[in-house]
């Protein structure tokens, strides 16, 4: 349990690695619903890296039983995996077409 922590902690945060997707996530969270704690926490997940155009928040494969969309107007524009606790993001879709511009540290 102690390396996989340690692996966590040497990952760079959601919100440090794409500043303008967690934006966009609270602001959507904020109107759909308002104290959602995802809104709270989001920026701090770990970034796990991009696969098949998912935006990762937990090891690849992590248990996610629950989906959340956002809408901007009638359109999903976001889609979150929830884990089982439905308070933290396992990994994010995003529906509206944007060029993830990811700042990767380094």
């Amino acid at each position: 349990m102690d390396s996989h922590m340690g692996h966590e902690e040497n990952l760079p945060c959601l919100g440090d690695v794409c500043p303008d997707l967690v934006k966009d996530i609270v602001t959507l969270l904020g109107a759909a619903s308002p104290g959602d704690p995802v809104a709270d926490s989001i920026a701090d997940l770990p970034f796990h890296g991009l696969c098949r155009g998912y935006v990762l928040t937990a090891p690849k494969g992590a248990f996610t039983p629950s989906v959340m969309e956002l809408e901007r107007g009638d359109e999903v524009v976001i889609m979150l995996g929830i884990d089982p606790s439905h308070s933290v993001v396992t990994w994010v879709d995003v529906l509206d077409g944007r060029d993830l511009r990811l700042a990767l540290p380094g």
